[in-house]
């Protein structure tokens, strides 16, 4: 990934409400690095295991129970390597769509990643049936909020929605699906990158009437 990242000191599971304005866990969970747009240096809000647990339970993917029991597994070497593979399936979403919202072609690195971390998923699984197949994984294993992602960025990917997903710049550079009805929304949220896009044009406004006078 480009740039230098910069792990926050405290995990999710201390830190503030967290932003929740993609419209889908997956983008949500690209939306964890901040800001994604180059030179500015980024922050990962989800530096290891313990906190991309934390993360899940916000994200609704993981109940308190559910976290808890694989809380008890956070410390392991295993769950290390875990969390290493879900930042690899959030890079690899993020390149994906972050393509398709500035109307370029996704790597096939990374569609490639996407769909050999759902086969895994689907393979891993349990199926249960209520009206429909879902995929369901045991509690224990670590795995369960890759495997949950994997599951919605495939879903993503064939649905409507796909159309509709943005990118928010020149600012953050966070993804997020349009849900207005004109398809009007720019930014991940008006009264943050929004408010800061508004005073940087007006800071250039002024900047060009001062270089006219």
């Amino acid at each position: 990934m480009p740039g230098m990242m910069q792990a926050k000191p405290l995990s999710m599971e201390s830190e503030g409400p967290v932003d929740f304005v993609a419209g889908a866990p997956c983008l949500d969970f690209v939306n964890t690095v901040e800001p994604r747009y180059e030179p500015a240096p980024m922050s990962d809000y989800v530096p290891d295991y313990r906190a991309l647990l934390g993360w899940s339970v916000k994200a609704g993917l993981l109940t308190t129970a559910g976290a808890r029991t694989l809380r008890r597994q956070a410390d392991t070497s295993a769950a290390a390597a875990a969390h290493g593979r879900a930042i690899e399936l959030r890079e690899a979403t993020y390149q994906v769509f972050q393509a398709i919202a500035t109307g370029g072609v996704p790597p096939d690195e990374a569609l490639c990643s996407i769909r050999d971390m759902y086969a895994e998923a689907v393979a891993q699984a349990v199926p249960r049936w209520d009206d429909r197949v879902r995929w369901t994984w045991p509690t224990d294993d670590l795995e369960r909020p890759r495997y949950l992602l994997a599951e919605d960025a495939v879903r993503l990917l064939n649905t409507p929605q796909l159309d509709r997903v943005k990118v928010c710049r020149p600012t953050c550079g966070w993804l997020f699906i349009d849900q207005t009805r004109n398809g009007s929304r720019r930014w991940c949220a008006t009264e943050t990158c929004g408010v800061r896009e508004k005073i940087r044009r007006q800071a250039v406004r002024r900047a060009a009437r001062r270089t006219g006078d």
